[in-house]
């Protein structure tokens, strides 16, 4: 019967407290409005390259294009989404 008591525990130490969501939900919020401000070729990229995984060249692969313009595109995009997020 302890070990399920535990097991309980340790699944109940690994959720965020209310704080801890409260601020990754608004860091969530202000990442996704500044997506939004990028042409959405470009941020569709992005969340390609960092959220999905996808390499330059699969991303050039898919766009079509050189692989410099989508190290260009994620470059560009990053430095967007730093200075919207600094603001």
């Amino acid at each position: 019967m302890s070990s399920s008591i535990d097991e309980a525990y340790d699944l109940a130490s690994d959720a965020p407290d209310p704080e801890a969501a409260a601020v990754s939900s608004s860091e969530g919020g202000r990442i996704e409005k500044c997506m939004q401000r990028l042409e959405s070729d470009k941020a569709e990229a992005v969340k390609r390259a960092y959220v999905e995984g996808l390499s330059y060249q699969e991303l050039a692969d898919f766009y079509n294009i050189p692989i410099n313009t989508i190290r260009t595109w994620l470059r560009r995009s990053l430095l967007k989404l730093r200075e919207c997020l600094g603001q």
